[in-house]
């Protein structure tokens, strides 16, 4: 079952090897033999390297059954390398515990299935991205969960591999329910127990093959036979030769259809071991192992060369093939102060921890590719030592929870699924590392092939000069012959001559002729010399040419490989980098959808308001007629109130008397708030809160008397006498309400009866400062409240306040305001209203006073504008730059950022860490000098938090990074 790889095999690399080290001995030994024993090697090498290994060789015909035996020749693409070990992740939905403990706390993991990544929140602002192989959210069904996990496991058993499936995770996050799930009232709730048994008997037939299961449990380190509860202790045993892993003492049932098994899978779980804990009311405290055997006999056209081999020598033998499939479900870890385990449940809690230890352990080994794998440290790793290494296919499904109170153990069992996803991460790199020494090798080849190139050439100039010393042979051959002619004819002449002179001439000539015919064979020698050596000269040009055209083919068929070796490497990287770009494209997409659902729900929100203030109009319309018809009747009952106001004047007259002279002692007893409607004192100092025992005395028996009358006459009453004719009572009115709107039972019943417009009528058209003074403060106490502050909004407060500030230069007055205002930049969908009605500017107007009280109120409506403001922007409410820097706020702040007093100047160091967390503020900082203040900050705040907070804006923000000196730190 040979399987496809784009990769070298390690056969082939050895291959390779050999050849590269014949070549370098070929050229170290014959490096003095003639060209043509030379060219005769390079191409036995070329032809040596361009040949496949034989089949024998190839290491994926065999499976390995130890971990240690793992090979590297695995293909990188994940469709085509059955052997990885696939991790897939199942989030479990809320509970009715989460939902009652994290109803106000957001999951702390999200999915996102397209990209297979995982992100786990670590805060609100951070997050980790990890990646797996699947990712299935809460709506995911148990059919898709199998067959995206354990069919292609369960395919490859019935094909003849080893398979495991296994689920890890914290106890109570679904992973009995994942894979042993029986369904008996809903078949779509099966488990992968159920429907990899159901797939396996629908594929093999009575005749022709066998399916039987063995169902264990590993309890406290000792395994014992589900199906036979009185067999425990059962050893474990390893085959010497071949390392399997068997259980003898384990019954072995025959399946013999899908009801069988339910039968059998129902008995098991019944003989399980569980227990309540506080995290699961069913926790399993074993771990259940499903061990499935298959028997079937193989078709003859399926099996490969060396069965068919072997069949020719054994024809009468059928031909059976054997695998086995184990599907784990391990126990749940858990935390022994969250369990709250003891007893019985504290040591299986300690076994169960070890032994999923152990498991962590060999993981972490086989992704470091450690030699040594630690399987003996408990019975569970060995028993599934088979499942991690050599051609074994498994799959991991891990199971997690979306509650924040478990983020430890969900981040430990995400981070147990990365390990294993390491391993193979390892097996890539070395296969890489393997493709990378193969192209060098390829490179070392081709310098050889270069350098033969260049003794070719050198051997042609060599025979070119041979050639051109031939031709100058001929030349002198013919020059020779020429001459002799010449003699020869000037020798006849003279023979004629002479034989007429004397016949001692003649023997003269016979000896001329006699050397005239040495010359002429001298001649005919020389030329068919010449003929021979222009014909082997011939020969050799032709065949060096040939092998020259061979060798530059060859040359230039290992330039292309190499050039489409790199080319896909390059596409390759150019992949990666889209696929990065793809993921970032993917997130901020994902982002924008959010933004966009968020703001669809303010949309819908603020329809709804809408809907409900235009209902609140009608119902008022309809009030006001029938306050006018009732009109009629409270005339004719103004008499009678009329002595009802003269005892209650009277009795305000006493309580005067008995009230402190000055105003300012007033507004030292009464507290129209807290700290801030969230934690910030407005009027109140350190020292109004440690006054003496005798003034609180006085204190409390003012409220009481305040108390006493609110009973006997009532808010209604008190309420209408503020708008009385007569100042005193005006004055002793609203300080008996400004009283009362400091306790929070007393503000919704000055509310509804009207006080908070009564209190804003005076704003409106009182001309007396302490009138003004109090009516400010009262409307500060009941600015405590976030409902009221839409209320005291909506009815043009913030535009009286502002007014109110304009009219005078009273610091007590302009505390009072400010103060109020300070409450109202504390709630961040008011800040547009705020704005546009001047309030802000009002705020900002009234510092300029000089009184420390004051500046301290501005200080503090600062610190909450800009911090409301900074939250809105990271949940995404709204974005751009800060509406303070229009009207100088940033400027102010700066300016007063060394006040003496220490709580004006946390408030303003507050503001300006809030303000810088905006990246659209970053220009004003760095062009108005706030960035200087923040470096300041950052070392030398009273405030460790304070100091903290602007050091993370420091080093998170670019531009501010770039406007700092080179030195800080």
């Amino acid at each position: 079952m040979a399987t496809t790889s784009s990769g070298l095999r390690p056969a082939q690399r050895a291959e390779r090897q050999r050849v590269s080290q014949q070549q370098q001995q070929q050229g170290l030994s014959h490096g003095g033999n003639s060209l043509t024993r030379s060219l005769n090697n390079g191409q036995q090498s070329l032809r040596s390297k361009d040949t496949k290994p034989p089949p024998s060789s190839s290491s994926s015909s065999r499976r390995s059954v130890t971990p240690t035996s793992r090979s590297h020749s695995r293909d990188f693409d994940d469709e085509n390398d059955p052997g990885r070990v696939r991790v897939a992740v199942r989030l479990r939905p809320r509970n009715a515990e989460d939902l009652l403990s994290d109803a106000d706390f957001a999951d702390c993991v999200e999915l996102q299935p397209e990209l297979k990544r995982l992100r786990l929140r670590k805060n609100n602002w951070s997050s980790e991205s990890y990646k797996f192989d699947a990712l299935f959210t809460e709506a995911a069904s148990q059919k898709r969960v199998y067959e995206v996990v354990a069919k292609p496991v369960v395919e490859s058993v019935l094909n003849g591999y080893n398979g495991t499936v296994m689920a890890y995770g914290q106890t109570g996050t679904g992973k009995t329910f994942t894979l042993g799930r029986l369904g008996k009232d809903d078949a779509s709730e099966r488990g992968i127990m159920v429907r990899a048994l159901e797939d396996i008997v629908s594929n093999i037939s009575i005749a022709s093959g066998s399916v039987e299961i063995s169902y264990l449990q590993l309890y406290m380190e000792s395994i014992q036979d589900l199906l036979a509860p009185e067999r425990t202790n059962i050893p474990i045993h390893e085959d010497p030769k071949i390392g399997e892993v068997s259980l003898s003492g384990a019954v072995t049932v025959k399946i013999r259809d899908l009801d069988h098994f339910l039968e059998l899978l129902q008995i098991g779980e019944a003989n399980r071991h569980a227990a309540n804990t506080k995290l699961n009311t069913e926790s399993s405290r074993s771990h259940a192992i499903l061990m499935v055997y298959i028997r079937r006999s193989v078709p003859e056209k399926v099996e490969d060369d060396i069965i068919s081999q072997d069949k020719k020598s054994r024809s009468n033998l059928p031909v059976v093939r054997k695998s086995k499939l184990l599907i784990v479900d391990l126990a749940g870890s858990e935390r022994i102060d969250k369990s709250g385990s003891e007893g019985l449940l504290l040591e299986e809690a300690k076994f169960i921890n070890l032994s999923l230890t152990s498991l962590g352990k060999c993981i972490n080994a086989l992704a470091e590719n450690s030699p040594h794998i630690p399987t003996r440290d408990s019975k569970l790793t060995r028993l599934l030592r088979d499942s991690f290494g050599g051609s074994a296919r498994t799959s991991l499904i891990i199971t997690i929870g979306p509650s924040s109170r478990h983020h430890a153990e969900t981040t430990s069992t995400i981070m147990f699924g990365q390990r294993v996803l390491e391993k193979e991460n390892a097996r890539l790199e070395l296969d890489m590392k393997d493709l990378l020494a193969e192209l060098n090798r390829q490179k070392d080849h081709n310098s050889l092939m270069q350098d033969k190139i260049a003794d070719i050439e050198m051997s042609l100039k060599q025979s070119k000069q041979h050639q051109l010393e031939n031709s100058t042979y001929q030349k002198v051959l013919v020059d020779t012959t020429q001459m002799y002619e010449k003699k020869i004819a000037e020798f006849i002449k003279q023979l004629e001559a002479a034989c007429a002179r004397s016949e001692s001439a003649e023997e003269q000539l016979d000896a001329m002729k006699k050397l005239s015919g040495d010359h002429q064979k001298l001649i005919q020698k020389h030329e068919t010399e010449n003929l021979k050596y222009q014909k082997d000269l011939a020969v050799t040009t032709q065949m060096y040419g040939k092998k020259i055209i061979e060798l530059t083919k060859q040359l230039e068929d290992e330039r292309a490989r190499f050039e489409g070796a790199q080319e896909q490497l390059d596409l390759a990287n150019k992949l990666l980098a889209d696929y990065q770009n793809l993921v970032q494209e993917q997130e901020e997409i994902s982002e924008l959808r959010l933004k966009l659902q968020e703001m669809y729900q303010l949309h819908e929100c603020t329809v709804n308001e809408l809907q409900s203030l235009k209902a609140e109009y009608k119902n008022q319309v309809q009030e006001k007629e029938t306050i006018t018809e009732e009109l009629y009747a409270v005339q004719e009952k103004l008499l009678v109130e009329e002595k009802w106001r003269k005892t209650i004047e009277h009795e305000l007259i006493k309580l005067k008397n008995g009230a402190p002279e000055g105003d300012n002692d007033f507004e030292d007893k009464i507290s129209y708030m807290k700290e801030n409607w969230r934690g910030t004192s407005v009027f109140g100092t350190s020292a109004s809160l440690n006054k003496s025992g005798p003034l609180r005395e006085k204190q409390s028996a003012q409220r009481a008397t305040i108390a006493k009358i609110c009973e006997e006459v009532g808010i209604q009453k008190i309420i209408q006498l503020l708008t009385s004719e007569d100042s005193d009572v005006q004055i002793h009115a609203v300080k008996v309400i400004a009283n009362l709107a400091a306790e929070d039972v007393n503000q919704e019943k000055i509310v509804e009866e009207g006080g908070l417009d009564a209190l804003l009528a005076m704003l409106r058209s009182s001309q007396n400062a302490t009138i003004l003074r109090v009516a400010s403060g009262a409307i500060a106490n009941l600015a405590m409240n976030e409902m009221n502050q839409g209320l005291i909004m909506s009815r043009g407060g913030a535009q009286l306040l502002a007014k109110t500030a304009s009219k005078t230069d009273d610091p007590q007055n302009l505390r009072m305001v400010a103060g109020a205002l300070a409450n109202l930049c504390g709630n961040e969908k008011l800040h547009t209203m705020l704005k546009e009605d001047g309030g802000v500017k009002a705020l900002l107007g009234m510092a300029r006073s000089g009184n420390s009280d004051v500046v301290a109120q501005v200080a503090r409506g600062m610190a909450n504008f800009a911090k409301c403001e900074s939250r809105a922007i990271v949940q995404g409410h709204c974005k751009g730059r800060s509406v303070l820097m229009e009207d100088g706020a940033l400027e102010w702040l700066i300016a007063n950022c060394n006040t003496a007093s220490a709580s004006t100047r946390r408030h303003i160091e507050l503001a300006l860490c809030h303000l810088a967390q905006n990246e659209d503020n970053a220009k004003d900082f760095i062009s108005s000098g706030g960035l200087q203040e923040l470096q300041r900050i950052s070392m030398e705040s009273s405030r460790g938090d304070i100091q903290n907070l602007a050091k993370k804006i420091l080093k998170s923000n670019t531009m501010f990074q770039g406007g700092m000196p080179s030195g800080w730190h």
